[in-house]
């Protein structure tokens, strides 16, 4: 089931604290120092999200134990937790939203083709390639820009599956593309048609672990 569509990036979340109070979470509630380490610890439903996204992301960090993709998945991390703090401070009912969006994000079945994947030299020339989940099925976004503005390069967008052997199947304007996915690499490719002029030949496009289509640049 493929879906060609626009495709507007989801924002990105937060995990990780230390607080004060008698509810169990992922850090030490007798340590916890911010107002939002306090937060997270005096409310039990926050507290319990703040264990299961915990819990998501170590499971995340598992999905490829090499390569890129565990950098990719700490930096990520690691700015989410930046901008739950900045943003929802010790504001509970944004830290719970914040902390369900964040773990369906980590538990989303297509979550290791996740991240930004660059072919030639960005942000000089090239491009690149944003994966990321689509709600509320298991498919993914991709959307294709040229470096280095994205803001007025966008050169594709589609929605799909990725199937069984890593290959998400879609139609550009009449032209089957394949997008075929391994460990921290993307191929994208079309026949070599009238119709696929654009791009026809295959490109190859490698994870950035330094950079995530959530974060900004």
């Amino acid at each position: 089931m493929v879906r060609v569509a626009c495709w507007v990036g989801v924002a990105a979340l937060v995990w990780l604290a230390a607080p004060t109070a008698s509810w169990a979470a992922s850090f030490d509630c007798a340590k916890a120092g911010t107002p939002t380490e306090k937060a997270i610890c005096k409310d039990a439903a926050v507290s319990k999200l703040d264990e299961q996204v915990a819990a998501a992301f170590k499971a995340a960090q598992g999905l490829w134990p090499a390569g890129n993709w565990p950098v990719f998945i700490r930096n990520e991390q690691r700015e989410w937790l930046k901008d739950r703090n900045g943003i929802c401070k010790a504001d509970v009912a944004c830290l719970k939203e914040d902390y369900e969006r964040r773990l369906t994000f980590l538990t989303h079945p297509s979550l290791k083709w996740m991240g930004r994947y660059v072919a030639g030299r960005c942000p000089q020339d090239g491009v690149y390639l944003d994966v990321t989940p689509s709600y509320p099925d298991a498919g993914i976004g991709v959307t294709l820009y040229l470096c280095p503005d994205p803001k007025g390069n966008m050169l594709l967008q589609a929605e799909g599956d990725v199937d069984a052997a890593g290959k998400l199947r879609f139609d550009d304007a009449g032209c089957p593309r394949v997008l075929t996915f391994t460990q921290d690499a993307a191929t994208l490719s079309a026949p070599k048609t009238e119709v696929c002029e654009r791009g026809a030949d295959s490109r190859a496009f490698r994870r950035d672990p330094a950079k995530s289509p959530y974060l900004g640049e």
